[in-house]
């Protein structure tokens, strides 16, 4: 009902002079006297740089105008005709007049009848004062029947979805006998005190002081549109009765006086007439609003905060208009987004010519399904919904381009069947899809924007550990942990320090990997390495932050330390306290002089070898994460720059520890998660387990561990030292242990992913295969950035002498949930990804098994 209203308003004022016999174009004064009698006209023309305009109307009488030019421009015009008001004429819900009984029936009306006039266009609403009176002049032509020919304003209105708080609209009309020569301009303010406060006295005298105090005034910029073009301003005061405006053009040597002349104010509505518009402004001019209030209460805003108004005085059009562009290298189509305040233009370039004719797929309602196809062909498209119901068809234009053949079509009132203005949209030739892995968002709700569907994260994995020293006589026993942290502060000083929550991770689960000197200590495959649409990353994910938050950090720290786990002591309790105080900048030998200035005590090295801490929790939550009073192996350090980098394609890094007994390498990814993977259900199966090799003769004591982790969730904060509160994060999901014993026999012990202990028996056997079927995590909701899942299977030990249980091989991947990684139906836009992998392991004591992972997302 809003259109309607303001289509209703804007006809107040405008009419058709109807004269028996013929009627020409007469005369236009722009006095200042009331209108008497006025017409109006209706453009759907909108032009803009680089655009293809394409339009049409369904009305009474339509005549339908093509003008093709040989530069870019090319478009199709409507022309709607209304009546002429009469008298003190009502309207209809669209706009059209209700004849009553004491009307004129010789003009043709007839009770509660509308009629059939002619004469284009819409008028102003009626508390403005349109300085424009109509005189209509006979002309004779005989033989000819009679010729009935508009006379009155050519007028229109636009506004800025999202950004009527103060002004709602602007209106423009000028002379249809002489369009463009004498320009009435309309700011409509949402109610009379806020148009008192922006355009207001341009001085008062203080009545104690009695010193003249003077206010700036609000002004309306006009430009060519380009960066070094023309550009005038137009300085705007109000008053008690009537106000003000200086017509100026900016020069290098300061403004130039153009024009002077009266605003009008009437109710919330402020006019003013520029004289001789065209002769001092291009055929397309671009205008924005820099609101000064009068009150300090108030604030001063653009309008619009986005973009301009465009103004073509010749039609006596205003509109606005937003757009966007968005491409994906290497992909055959790119694509531009214009929109109006109802209209909607595409324009797709395309390099192959099978993509001349194809399907546009556009979800407003959020669910991942079309709610409305797009049909394009090379002359002409439809709109549809997902009945097959047609609600909107046009004219395509295609013309040849540097960035291919330009598809161009104009979707007329499309905002009534969107009104949030926000949707999905993806396409298809039934060949490719564009995107080929991802959905487009397109949101003109304040401005225009075309991105990517996704929500970006900053993930960090752990995908390479290599150790020279294994800190043992014989095999080493190791542990890893990692955590990450971001770290910002004041540019130029060194305090305070502020700090992200602390992101941890420890592998593996249970016990420890056993390695020999110059080992690797993590499952590896040099295929999975680099691409984010491999079936998995190498290693085990560290951190996994949204970009918005990491790129408030100056450096996020990844950090991964390695120990030879011995016999527990005191320092399984303590020993991931340091964590904290290394987390808020404690830990002065790794981030200089920074972390130096924020704390005087010893380095990070006599944290970890005293096991000194502030806090006791740490080790409570995190003793999964070092295990037993250790040998150092190492600590390898990285310190990233979020801000200095691209991460889009996968960054990978080395840290050695200080020592260079350890060296960890780091891939870091820019991960984009599809947001409409919260419509799948995330499965994360462990199928099948084989022990494929005995260590010792005869039947071996068999078990192992499992878990699979889908991002990191909160275990809420813990006190650090100096009573600074730390948040931290932990990985989400299952850890498991088989076999346990229940009355029904053996089955699962399932923990938390960070578990401190998981519990065991064994089985006894010989090369054994187990069908376990497992679902380690299910989640109905699959936007995560990452799924990690991991193995280890054990041959168990007894005894003083050797009663290190010996491994069966361990493996720990991570799935990053990139929208590459997914495959795309050309229908719909929610992906989905099933996958069945399988892993041989070893142990170095020569025992090895074969595990097989499942994973499943989709919907169900």
């Amino acid at each position: 009902m809003k259109r309607t209203y303001r289509v209703l308003v804007f006809m107040l004022l405008a009419g058709l002079v109807l004269i028996g016999g013929c009627v020409e174009n007469g005369p236009v004064s722009t006095g200042g006297g009331q209108t008497t009698e006025t017409g109006t006209s209706v453009s759907t023309s909108t032009d803009h740089i680089g655009e293809t305009d394409t339009g049409t109307a369904t009305t009474t009488e339509t005549v339908t105008e093509t003008v093709t030019q040989t530069n870019t421009e090319t478009g199709t015009g409507t022309v709607t005709e209304t009546p002429t008001p009469n008298g003190s004429v009502q309207f209809d819900e669209d706009g059209l007049p209700i004849c009553t009984g004491d009307m004129d029936e010789d003009l043709g009306c007839e009770d509660n009848k509308t009629i059939d006039g002619s004469g284009p266009g819409f008028s102003l609403p009626e508390d403005i004062l349109l300085n424009i009176t109509l005189e209509p002049v006979l002309q004779l032509v005989p033989l000819n029947p009679p010729n009935l020919t508009y006379v009155g304003p050519l007028s229109s209105m636009a506004s800025v979805p999202g950004e009527e708080d103060v002004i709602e609209w602007v209106g423009l009309a000028t002379s249809s006998t002489e369009p463009g020569k004498s320009v009435t301009l309309t700011l409509h303010f949402k109610n009379e005190s806020l148009l008192s406060q922006y355009i207001h006295v341009p001085f008062i005298m203080d009545p104690v002081t009695g010193k003249k105090v003077t206010y700036q005034p609000t002004v309306m910029k006009l430009s060519e549109g380009d960066e070094f073009g023309k550009r005038w301003e137009v300085h705007l005061y109000g008053g008690i009765s009537g106000g003000s405006f200086t017509l100026y053009e900016i020069t290098g040597n300061g403004p130039l006086k153009l024009q002077e002349g009266t605003v009008e104010l009437k109710g919330s509505s402020a006019s003013f007439i520029l004289e001789n518009f065209s002769s001092i402004f291009p055929e397309k001019t671009y205008m924005s609003m820099e609101a000064v209030p009068m009150s300090s209460k108030f604030s001063t805003f653009t309008y619009p905060s986005k973009e301009s108004f465009v103004i073509k005085a010749k039609e006596g059009r205003i509109d606005y208009y937003t757009s966007a562009f968005f491409g994906i290298e290497d992909e055959p189509v790119s694509i531009r987004t214009t929109s109006s305040e109802y209209d909607l233009i595409f324009e797709f370039y395309v390099t192959k010519d099978t993509w001349l004719s194809f399907t546009g797929f556009i979800d407003s309602s959020d669910d991942g399904m079309a709610d409305w196809i797009l049909e394009v062909r090379d002359r002409n498209y439809e709109l549809k919904d997902e009945s097959g119901s047609l609600f909107r068809d046009g004219n395509v234009t295609v013309e040849n381009t540097q960035l291919g053949k330009k598809v161009s079509l104009r979707i007329e009132n499309f905002y009534s069947l969107v009104p949030w203005r926000k949707f999905r949209f993806w396409m298809t030739n039934w060949i490719e899809r564009f995107p080929a892995k991802s959905n487009l968002w397109v949101d003109a709700s304040e401005g225009m924007s075309i991105e990517k569907d996704v929500d970006l994260y900053l993930v960090a994995v752990v995908e390479d550990v290599f150790v020279k020293e294994n800190g043992d006589y014989a095999e080493g026993e190791i542990q890893l942990s990692s955590w990450a942290y971001g770290m910002t502060w004041p540019d130029g000083k060194a305090w305070p320090i502020n700090h992200s929550s602390i992101y941890t991770f420890g592998y593996p689960i249970g016990h420890w990997v056993e390695a020999e000197d110059n080992s690797r200590l993590l499952y590896h495959d040099d295929r999975m390495t680099g691409s984010l649409n491999m079936p998995f990353v190498n290693g085990y994910p560290i951190l996994a932050m949204p970009i918005d938050e990491a790129k408030k950090y100056k450096i996020i720290v990844l950090e991964t330390a390695g120990w030879d786990r011995d016999e527990p002591g005191k320092y399984v309790t303590k020993t991931v306290g340091y964590l904290t105080d290394f987390a808020v900048g404690m830990a002065t030998g790794e981030i200089g002089t920074v972390a130096d200035y924020a704390y005087k005590g010893a380095t990070w090295m006599n944290w970890l070898a005293t096991g000194q801490s502030g806090d006791e929790l740490w080790g409570s939550v995190f003793n999964w994460l070092a295990g037993a009073e250790p040998d150092k192996v190492g600590n390898a350090v990285y310190v990233l720059h979020p801000n200095e980098a691209d991460f889009t394609r996968g960054y990978r890094v080395t840290a050695e520890s200080r020592d260079g007994n350890m060296r960890v390498t780091y891939v870091i990814y820019e991960v984009e998660v599809p947001r409409l993977l919260k419509y799948d259900n995330l499965k994360a199966e462990l199928l099948e387990v084989d022990f494929t090799k005995d260590t010792e003769i005869g039947d071996d004591e068999y078990y192992y561990y499992a878990r699979a982790c889908a991002g990191f969730e909160s275990l809420g904060e813990t006190e650090g030292l100096h009573n600074v509160e730390v948040n931290v994060l932990a990985p989400a999901g299952y850890a498991y242990s088989y076999p346990v014993s229940s009355s029904e026999g053996a089955t699962f012990n399932r923990q938390p992913c960070s578990a401190s202990k998981l519990f065991h028996k064994y089985l006894s056997g010989n090369e054994l295969s187990l069908k376990p079927g497992l679902a380690m995590l299910e989640r109905d909701d699959a936007r995560v950035p990452f799924l990690y899942m991991e193995y280890s299977g054990w041959e168990e030990d007894a005894g003083k002498w050797g009663n290190d249980d010996d491994p069966m091989g361990n493996v720990g991947i991570t799935i990053v949930f990139d929208d590459d990684y997914f495959d795309w139906d050309v229908t719909s836009g929610i992906p989905s990804k099933y996958w069945s992998l399988d892993f041989d392991v070893c142990g170095v004591s020569g025992g090895c098994s074969k595990v097989w992972f499942g994973l499943d997302v989709r919907r169900e």
